[in-house]
């Protein structure tokens, strides 16, 4: 009977061992569970935060989009101005105050937004880019920095009508003189 007492005590010693083992097992199991929930967690708070962060982004967009500059000139602008340009100020020899040019200019679309083209005796000048909101058009030219007669320019129609159009022009000369002129743009069509 020692040998089946011994044989008993050694299974019990065996079990209880291995139930130590294995809790020891399951209580790290369960620290490993819970270290990954926890980063899991993290990371579904940082994906939270990451769509808030683009709905606000995405309402901001569809705010300013109200606003947003148009990427065409509407129909009613398109074609054909005939324009007056009258000095009204000039820190530049090369301009009076009261001279003035006559140009046409062209209101087109392009793939990267609205233009407009200027012709002096039916010769192509320079093309200006455009910005546009329905009450407001800013245009410039930049030149490359090769180009000779380096005058930077830029010009803003602030007052529409079916057939008139007015605003400024601002030159800025390579030496940094200044010249202004009013711009009063009429309707080559619609005389």
């Amino acid at each position: 009977m020692s040998i089946t007492r011994t044989i008993l005590l050694l299974t019990i010693l065996l079990i209880a061992s291995c139930t130590g083992r294995k809790e020891k097992d399951l209580e790290a199991r369960e620290q490993q569970l819970l270290s990954r929930e926890k980063e899991f967690s993290a990371k579904e708070e940082d994906y939270k935060n990451l769509l808030k962060f683009r709905d606000s982004v995405l309402l901001e967009d569809s705010i300013k989009s109200d606003t947003a500059y148009s990427r065409v000139w509407p129909d009613s602008l398109k074609g054909s101005w005939n324009g007056r340009l009258i000095c009204r100020e000039s820190s530049c020899s090369t301009y009076v105050i009261g001279d003035q040019r006559t140009e046409k200019w062209i209101f087109e679309n392009d793939s990267l937004g609205p233009l407009v083209k200027i012709l002096d005796n039916n010769k192509l000048k320079r093309i200006l880019r455009a910005e546009y909101i329905s009450d407001k058009a800013e245009l410039s030219f930049t030149p490359d920095s090769m180009a000779s007669g380096n005058v930077k320019i830029n010009a803003v129609l602030d007052n529409f009508s079916s057939k008139v159009i007015k605003g400024t022009q601002t030159l800025t000369g390579r030496d940094g003189c200044l010249v202004k002129f009013s711009i009063e743009l009429s309707s080559a069509s619609k005389k």
